[in-house]
């Protein structure tokens, strides 16, 4: 029984680095190009417009 529960967690842990791998993988040749863009938020563009307008004065 100790053997089985070894097997399934060391089968468990082998999918999970292989699934990471994988993943690491895929973001090297296809990138996202939406987490380098801000999110579209209102605040933040204020924040950014007042700052901007400050900094010139």
């Amino acid at each position: 029984m100790t053997v089985l529960v070894i097997a399934a967690l060391a089968y468990l842990g082998l999918a999970l680095v292989l699934v990471y791998a994988i993943d690491n993988l895929v973001a090297l040749f296809f990138p996202d190009a939406r987490s380098a863009v801000l999110p579209h938020i209102p605040a933040v563009e204020k924040i950014l417009a007042a700052s901007r307008k400050y900094h010139r004065k």
